[in-house]
């Protein structure tokens, strides 16, 4: 009879390795999702990053745009044909450092409106300049 306790026993301590194998293989699984979804997090936090800073450049290089135009019009008093046609460009500039480029469009009269277009990596952003009397 003693023999047979012995191996009741055997069979109960070797079932109790086996759980924390499996308790051991849950909390990795666990740790394994948190870890994947913030990384996934963190990378659509980069891109939406990215994104705002192609969107800045861009609306930066629609103020070049602008500020080109205002001193065209104040120093070289800059003149644009009377009655142009709807979208008429008045500057398309590339800036090879940057790899940006802008244009200037006339929008309307009166009120004289211009439009500058600023677009860095198919981002583009547009700044609108109005003259008044």
């Amino acid at each position: 009879m003693k023999n047979q306790t012995n191996k009741k026993t055997k069979i109960i301590g070797g079932a109790r390795n086996g759980s924390a194998l499996v308790l051991t293989m849950f909390i990795l699984t666990g740790m394994l999702i948190v870890a994947m979804s913030s990384s996934y997090i963190i990378l659509i936090g980069i891109r939406a990053g990215s994104v705002q800073s192609q969107s800045t450049k861009a609306y930066y290089t629609a103020e070049a745009g602008a500020e080109n135009l205002l001193w065209e019009m104040r120093h070289n008093v800059y003149s644009y044909p009377s009655f142009p046609s709807d979208e008429y460009v008045l500057f398309n500039t590339f800036m090879p450092l940057s790899g940006a480029n802008y244009k200037v469009y006339f929008s309307s009269f009166p009120p004289l409106i211009f439009t500058s277009v600023g677009d860095f990596n198919n981002t583009k952003r547009s700044v609108e300049i109005e003259f008044r009397n």
